[in-house]
C-alpha cells in the first residue's frame, strides 16, 4: 500500500491491518502496518486488545457503551460468542457515548471503570511485547466439520494460548 493509500484511510486504519495467513482468510496478524509512525508505535497507552461479547459489539467504560467500528477497532471474527478487537483508544474517546444498563449484560461484557483503567491495561500489555497485535488462528477438525478459533496476543505466552472455540 502506497504512502498515498494510507494518507485516505481514517481512525485505527491508518495504524492496524489485518494480514491474512491462510488461502481461507480465517487465520490472520490484526497488527501494525510497516508505514505507521514510530511515534505511534512508541505510544505505551493507545492500543490495547480487549474481549468483548458477540452480542454486544462495543465496551462499556464509566457506565456508557462505546461502539466498535472501523474507526476506532480491528475485529477478529464474529463467528464465536466472546470476540477480541485491537482498539485505539484515542478515537475511542471521540466516539459517541449511550447510557449503558445492566440488565443488558452478556456473559462477555467488557466493563472498565474508567479510560484510565483501559489505559493501565494499554500499558501492562505494552511493557511485555511493545504495541499490541493478535494473532487468530482458525483449526478445522475433520471429525466434526467444525471450526475453532484460538487468539494469540503479543503479550501472551505462545504456550498459553486463549481458546475460544
Amino acid at each position: 500500500m502506497t504512502q498515498q493509500t494510507t494518507n485516505k484511510l481514517q481512525g485505527i486504519q491508518r495504524y492496524y491491518q489485518r494480514t491474512k495467513q491462510s488461502e481461507y482468510g480465517n487465520t490472520y496478524y490484526i497488527e501494525p502496518r510497516e508505514s505507521c509512525p514510530i511515534y505511534i508505535l512508541n505510544s505505551d497507552d493507545r492500543f490495547v486488545i480487549v474481549a468483548f461479547d458477540k452480542d454486544d459489539n462495543y465496551i462499556v467504560v464509566d457506565n456508557k457503551r462505546y461502539y466498535l467500528n472501523k474507526y476506532n477497532s480491528i475485529k477478529c471474527t464474529d463467528k464465536i460468542t466472546q470476540r477480541v478487537a485491537v482498539i485505539d483508544l484515542d478515537e475511542l474517546q471521540k466516539s459517541k457515548t449511550y447510557d449503558y444498563n445492566r440488565k443488558f449484560k452478556h456473559k462477555y461484557t467488557a466493563e472498565f471503570r474508567s479510560f484510565d483503567e483501559l489505559k493501565r491495561l494499554a500499558m501492562q500489555q505494552y511493557e511485555i511485547n511493545g504495541v499490541p497485535y493478535i494473532k487468530q488462528i482458525a483449526k478445522y477438525n475433520e471429525e466434526t466439520g467444525q471450526i475453532s478459533y484460538i487468539y494469540e496476543p503479543s503479550f501472551g505466552k505462545v504456550t498459553d494460548p486463549i481458546a475460544a472455540a
